[in-house]
């Protein structure tokens, strides 16, 4: 919407024969409703005209008026900005016949049109339960899904599942000696869990634990056949568990590729590197040093022949841009992992592959409790993600059952409201910041949280039920309407029809916390409007407006919950 804005002051430009390189690109949004509604800064003008910002902001404000164009009320200077004011019921006619005509492809563009976009998420290591770390790259690859999705690109959201390395050695050496002491009939992935935290246990003073562990990994590895029985076994229980976590979270991915999808690529891989002389040995291992770009050497395989993950990771690499035809290659990985990624990219840009620059690290901070500290599976000092989940429905189930006992469906949503807390507690975030876990603000209906937002939505559907004509906000334009003159009315309406401009904007940072915050700005921008101004009861035309009004607001919070990943519900 703000597109069609941005349009009218660049022709508006050319009429007065302003020339600024990418102007549409620099033009802003003001922070503040009395400076407009967009906001051109004439900035880098200022060595060409031999003048101060300031005056040349007044110039063109001059000239911008001097156009007469009806569809402003007034363009104004401000410092080094010239500032453009529209009519209200222009922001206002745009952003109801936008819904109108675009309501189930509001947020939606075409950046990514032809285009296939892959990105790896979620990705557990098999063996080892979903703690509350991966809840990270869970919502936050799924939430990148959904707006590259409004972008119309392809969208292949890959699980490079864990199942491959030196920890399947491990588990299967451990399962071989004491598999027989833990209830595998019973609670299989338990029991897995805890051999895996027994064996880093045992091996912290045993040597030779830790050595066979490695050893039985070079067995997997070679086709052993009663290891490759173990390592099949230990991966489909894993993907069970898996698999009733990514429900719950309404999480899915088109393809999974394991890291041992790509072990009859290695080979070809180091191939690769020794023919361009980038492969050297170094204490017996093979290397690719990386001195130039300030970094220590990759390591692509061990003394024993063992791969590791970066020559997986260059395989993954390959197949994907090669074979899956990716346009842009994404990584939802923690933060933690950037030296790693950093030498794979660099090392597949000696490889003479550009289109490395496509491929990108989305890093993210850690979660912390503050009775955990740190987490660490191998000392199962984790904090478990399912445990997480349920205890958010938990609490969302006792709040509903002391406010709204007699709310119908009450299990099925305070699962919704449960799980959309949690969700949005870690979206709401910049991903590259630590989050600390504390409950009282992920469950505060009042507060910056997902039960705050669907209430909101929840409010809006109650005042569209209440209304009398439904039927006409299928088609906005259908009916005259009246100019909304309010402040609030007016502030609300401004921040409505930026949302496909900050959908666009997430994606193209990668940044869900964008539209989290956005939508967090209308939920306060619409209840100050509800709570100063009568919706129904009205004047029939001035009624009729704010209901459309409260019905764009509706609509607009659904999509962006929806590209959250968090569920609406229908009563709370």
């Amino acid at each position: 919407m703000l597109t069609e804005l941005k349009t009218k002051v660049v022709q508006m430009s050319a009429q007065i024969g302003l020339k600024i390189n990418h102007l549409e690109a620099l033009i802003e949004v003001p922070k503040h409703l009395g400076h407009g509604q967009l906001s051109l800064p004439v900035f880098s003008l200022a060595k060409e005209r031999r003048k101060a910002p300031h005056q040349i902001a007044i110039e063109l404000a001059q000239q911008f008026t001097n156009l007469n164009n009806p569809d402003f009320l007034k363009i104004v200077a401000l410092s080094g900005y010239v500032n453009f004011h529209f009519r209200n019921d222009l922001i206002q006619n745009l952003l109801f016949s936008t819904i109108s005509r675009d309501r189930e492809q509001l947020g939606h563009g075409n950046l990514g049109q032809n285009q296939t976009l892959v990105i790896d998420f979620s990705s557990p290591n098999v063996a080892k339960p979903m703690h509350i770390g991966h809840l990270r790259a869970t919502v936050i690859g799924q939430a990148i899904v959904n707006l590259a999705k409004n972008q119309n690109f392809k969208v292949i959201g890959l699980n490079h599942l864990g199942d491959w390395g030196v920890q399947f050695g491990n588990v299967a050496w451990a399962y071989q000696n004491w598999g027989k002491e833990y209830p595998f009939d019973e609670k299989p992935f338990q029991s897995l869990y805890q051999l895996y935290v027994r064996f880093h246990q045992e091996a912290e003073n045993n040597a030779e634990i830790a050595k066979a562990g490695s050893d039985t990994f070079v067995k997997l590895e070679s086709g052993d056949p009663e290891i490759t029985s173990l390592w099949k076994m230990i991966v489909s229980i894993s993907m069970t568990e898996y698999e009733r976590i990514w429900n719950l979270l309404g999480v899915r991915h088109e393809l999974i590729r394991g890291e041992s999808f790509y072990n009859n690529r290695l080979e070809e891989v180091t191939r690769e590197l020794e023919e361009k002389k980038l492969l050297v040995e170094s204490e017996g291992a093979m290397v690719v040093n990386l001195d130039v770009e300030g970094m220590n050497p990759c390591l692509i395989r061990k003394k024993d022949g063992a791969s590791l993950y970066a020559t997986r990771d260059l395989a993954s690499a390959l197949y994907r841009m090669n074979e899956l035809k990716a346009n842009i290659n994404l990584y939802v990985v923690g933060m933690e992992q950037t030296l790693h990624f950093r030498q794979v990219f660099a090392v597949l840009r000696r490889m003479g592959y550009e289109w490395v620059d496509q491929c990108h690290h989305i890093s993210f901070g850690m979660y912390q409790f503050k009775d955990v500290g740190k987490m660490s599976s191998r000392k199962g000092q984790i904090v478990l993600l399912e445990d997480v989940l349920g205890r958010a429905i938990e609490m969302v189930e006792k709040i509903i059952t002391e406010k709204n006992p007699a709310l119908p469906d009450r299990e099925k949503i305070a699962q919704q409201i449960g799980i959309g807390a949690i969700i949005f507690n870690d979206l709401i975030n910049d991903r590259v910041k630590n989050v600390e876990f504390d409950w009282d603000r992920v469950l505060d209906f009042n507060g910056d949280s997902g039960p705050y937002v669907q209430y909101c939505h929840v409010r809006c559907s109650s005042l569209l039920k209440k209304y009398d004509h439904p039927v006409h906000f299928q088609n906005l334009s259908t009916f005259s309407i009246t100019e909304l003159k309010e402040v609030e009315e007016v502030e609300l309406i401004r921040r409505l029809i930026e949302f496909p401009d900050v959908a666009l904007a997430a994606f193209k940072q990668f940044k869900p916390h964008f539209v989290a915050s956005y939508l967090l700005e209308i939920c306060r921008l619409f209840n100050q409007f509800y709570a100063k101004y009568r919706i129904l009861g009205e004047d029939k035309n001035l009624e009729k407006t704010r209901m459309a009004l409260v019905f764009a607001t509706q609509q607009i919070l659904e999509r962006g919950l929806k590209i959250l990943n968090i569920p609406t519900v229908s009563a709370m």
